[in-house]
Parts: structure tokens; C-alpha cells; sequence
């Protein structure tokens, strides 16, 4: 099963090998027709290690930056890492068995319960809804558009019922078959609707000044050169020049998290300096940085700079990347003291959040690092004019962890109707428009700038309005068509018996 979870996989983005999502069709017809509990636990079990081991690969990248003792974890963020996450899909192989008395009723029950034990898997234990089914719909741009109504967790049943449409004509199952499948070709429909045709407002406070000059800076600082103080001058050269290379004034210069190698506001003065010297009276800069309170607790941050070189405002990091920023639970074990990842101490849930207001009255929603991948994170409330992405993708390389972070990152301003800029430090840099569709990009592993003159056009989505309620009616729908077809399935098994 492992390995038709490996082939499957490679239908994800950015591969995007879509005749690779038939890896799902022996995995089904195979795992469902189980004679115990165990055997389809273990199944659905196998099927998902392989389908998390060989698209989350690239999070062993990391250990061999500056390889050390951290190496020995190489067993966990390999193996240990997709053999958790798929004791969700073997707990959703229990609830198929437990409801579904024949293939016919059990694969229409897969939808409903993988989606759900994917929804638990982006909630439960800090969440990590990374390489989901629903990641699917990003294939293809039409196709990705019905994120703006039903999100990313309905997105997840969309694209099963599409798999399992396919067990169906395999099964002969023409019926249900075409039942499965109308949701996946209505939402192509409305995609390309939505594309070609949908007008969409756009924000009247922002008529006056619908684009706003960008500039992204992509500095491509190895990882394992970025806190080093042989280096630090280097850097911060390299930071200044990419701001400077293009004469043209930009209304907002961005760097990536934890741009600067220091940490503010130790070198304060020196950074200010450097500020003055980058912008004019038109320009602002945005800044991912790590910061100490007055309490020398340390936090992820991106601050605001005015032309003086001043804070103008600061957003903090509320999604803690476990292991990698901080390690859970520190002081109940024995190794409190343990650093990990170079990280002496742990960085801290800041107490600065919401939106960022630039001197244009352009409002900043900012994400930093995965916090983008998170769909929760977003408010009806304080909706931003721009989400902006602060990244660091170096601990990765030339993998494909970076690229699968653009994608969920395009998510966002799928569902949102937004636009959003990505900056990061090795890649990908990106800008999208409020329908998702790139701008410009600068590649991964390239030194250099990209401005941007983006469009401030945006849409109050159908998810923006609604959120978990569309998921949870989506549910019920669900569940309640499920129960149907499998009751009208059983009666016609009956009445053919007679």
C-alpha cells in the first residue's frame, strides 16, 4: 500500500503528475474490501505513510545544513514524522468499516471520513495541514478557483469523491460514478467562470490608488552562512545593494524573515543607518526580524519602518514551527537545556498581532514562515488589502518543500480574494493577484529583485464571509447524500435478490 501512497503523491503540487491520483484506485478497491478491522487500519495506515514519506521528504534537508547530533533525528523526519500523521487515515479506515457493510457504501464513507480525519490533522496537536488531498484542486487554475467558495478543508472532499468517482468506473458503477463526479466538473465550470467573466469589486477606500509599487528582495543567503558574524557584513551589503539596484522609488521594499543577521533591537542604531540610507520620503520597508522584549524573550517578527529608520509597527509570530522554533514541553524534560537547530532558547508567541498599516493606509496582513498554510489564521474581521508571506525556505534546498510552499501559500489568495506577495530568502519569491494568478516570481535559489506594481483589486469571497460554516454544512450535506446512495444501494442489493 506504501507504495501506491508514493505514486499517488506525485500527483501533488508541484509535480503535478495528475494521472498519479489513479494510485488511489487499488489502494481503495483493495483496503475496502477488508475482512477485520486491523486489516483495513493497517491499510489505510500504509497507504498514507507512503503518500506523507515521499512527498514530505524534504524536511530531512534540514538536518544536514550544519550537520551536528541533530543528524540522529534523520529516522523521524523521515519515517517518524508520515508514520504519525497516517494514524489519522488508519483511525478514518475504523469509522469506513464500522459504517460500511460493502465496498459500494464503504468507499462512499472514505470521503467522509478522510476529509474529516484530514480536517483533525490541520487542528490537532499544533495542526499540520500540509500536502492534503485538497492541494489537488491546485492542478490546474480553473480548477483551484472553487477554493474561493467551498476552502481548503471542503476542497479535501471535493477531490476524494472525485478519486472515488473513479473507483466507481472501475466498480462499473456508472451511476454513482457520475454522482462522484459532477461536484469535480461543476467547480472546473465555475473556475473558469470566475477567471474569464466574474467581475469582482473593486475596494473603494483604494479606487484612487488601485496599484501599489512592491519592491521584493531575495537576498539567497545559505543557511548555513546566515547568523555567522564572519558574514554578517556581506549580508547586510547584499541587502542594501538589491534595495538600491532599481532607481525607481517603491512604496514598500520587503526583505524576508529574519532578514537582518542581528537581533533588534541590539544593533538599533547601525540598523537605522542602513534604513535612511535604502529609502526616500516615498518608501517604506517591511522586515522580518528576530527581536527581544525588555524581558529578553526572544520572538519572530516583522517590523515596519518608516524613512527615519523608525518601528512603524510590529507583528509577531503566533504559529510556532515545534521542534524547529521551540521544543514543546522543555522544561519537563531532562534536556531543558538542549539547542536545537543552532537555537539556544525558544522563541516565544508574540503579543503583537493583526494588521500593519503603511503610510498609504495599505493594510498588511502578515503571515510568517508556515503560518501561511494555515487557513484558521485568517479573519472575516480585520481583512487585510495585501497578505504578505515572510519566509525563510533555505533550511531546504533544492527540494520540493519550497515549491509545495508557494502552492499553499497561492491558497490563501484563492480563498481570500486577495492579493499576496511571498518573499523568501532562497525562494521562491512570488506575487499573486486576488484570484491567484502570478504576477511575477523570482526562482528558488536566485539572488535578485522583483518589482511589482499589484493590482489592490480584491473579492469578499463566499469562504472569506462564511469559513467553518461552509465546511460544516458541507459536511452535513455530505454525510446525508452518503446515507442515502448507501441506503438506495443496499434496497436495490435486496430487491435484486427476489
Amino acid at each position: 500500500m506504501a507504495l501506491f501512497g508514493m505514486l499517488a503523491s506525485f500527483s501533488l503540487p508541484p509535480l503535478f503528475i495528475f494521472p498519479a491520483i489513479f494510485g488511489f484506485v487499488p489502494f481503495f478497491i483493495h483496503s475496502l474490501r477488508s475482512k477485520s478491522v486491523r486489516q483495513i487500519m493497517w491499510l489505510f495506515w500504509g497507504f498514507a505513510f507512503g503518500w506523507f514519506a515521499a512527498s514530505l521528504y524534504w524536511i530531512s534537508a534540514s538536518l544536514f545544513v550544519d550537520i551536528s547530533w541533530q543528524i540522529l533525528l534523520l529516522p523521524f523526519s523521515l519515517f517518524g514524522l508520515p508514520a504519525f500523521l497516517s494514524i489519522f487515515w488508519a483511525f478514518a479506515g475504523l469509522f469506513v468499516f464500522i459504517c460500511g457493510k460493502t465496498i459500494i457504501s464503504r468507499l462512499l464513507f472514505s470521503v467522509l471520513f478522510i476529509g474529516l480525519a484530514e480536517l483533525g490533522r490541520s487542528v490537532l496537536f499544533t495542526g499540520f495541514p500540509w500536502n492534503s488531498p485538497s492541494h489537488l484542486i491546485l492542478t490546474h487554475v480553473y480548477l483551484s478557483q472553487i477554493a474561493s467558495v467551498i476552502g481548503q478543508n471542503g476542497s479535501a472532499f471535493l477531490m476524494l469523491l472525485f478519486i472515488v468517482s473513479l473507483c466507481f468506473l472501475y466498480l462499473r458503477s456508472w451511476k454513482l460514478c457520475f454522482l462522484c463526479i459532477m461536484p469535480f466538473i461543476i467547480s472546473v465550470f465555475y473556475g473558469y467562470w470566475r477567471i474569464d467573466y466574474g467581475s469582482v469589486p473593486i475596494n473603494l477606500e483604494l479606487e484612487q490608488n488601485s496599484d501599489y509599487l512592491i519592491r521584493i528582495v531575495q537576498p539567497n543567503i545559505p543557511q548555513n552562512q546566515r547568523w555567522k558574524p564572519e558574514y554578517k557584513d556581506e549580508h547586510v551589503d547584499s541587502l542594501y545593494t538589491l534595495s538600491k539596484l532599481n532607481k525607481t522609488s517603491a512604496s514598500l521594499i520587503i526583505w524576508p524573515e529574519a532578514a537582518y543577521p542581528s537581533i533588534w533591537p541590539n544593533t538599533k542604531k547601525e540598523f537605522n543607518d542602513i534604513v535612511k540610507k535604502i529609502l526616500d520620503n516615498k518608501s517604506e520597508l517591511l522586515s522580518g526580524m528576530l527581536r527581544f522584549d525588555l524581558d529578553k524573550k526572544l520572538y519572530n517578527s516583522a517590523i515596519l519602518f518608516d524613512t527615519n529608520g523608525d518601528s512603524a509597527g510590529i507583528i509577531d509570530k503566533q504559529k510556532r514551527v515545534p521542534f524547529g522554533e521551540y521544543i514543546p514541553f522543555r522544561d519537563n524534560f531532562p534536556f531543558k537545556n538542549l539547542s536545537l537547530f543552532g537555537n539556544k532558547m525558544d522563541i516565544n508567541i508574540g503579543p503583537n498581532k493583526g494588521l500593519l498599516y503603511t503610510k498609504d493606509d495599505i493594510k498588511l496582513g502578515i503571515f510568517i514562515c508556515y503560518e501561511i498554510i494555515f487557513p484558521a489564521l485568517f479573519s472575516s474581521k480585520d481583512r487585510p488589502d495585501i497578505i504578505v508571506n515572510l519566509t525563510n525556505d533555505a533550511w531546504f534546498g533544492k527540494t520540493l518543500g519550497p515549491y509545495q510552499h508557494l502552492s499553499q501559500a497561492r491558497l490563501r489568495s484563492i480563498e481570500e480574494g486577495l492579493p499576496l506577495v511571498r518573499v523568501a530568502n532562497t525562494g521562491i519569491s512570488a506575487a499573486f493577484d486576488y484570484k491567484g494568478i502570478l504576477i511575477g516570481k523570482i526562482n528558488l535559489s536566485e539572488k535578485g529583485i522583483l518589482d511589482i506594481l499589484l493590482p489592490l483589486k480584491q473579492e469578499a469571497t463566499i469562504y472569506s464571509r462564511y469559513r467553518w460554516k461552509i465546511t460544516t454544512v458541507l459536511i452535513l450535506i455530505l454525510t446525508l447524500c452518503l446515507v442515502f446512495l448507501d441506503q438506495n444501494h443496499l434496497r436495490g442489493q435486496k430487491a435484486n435478490k427476489f
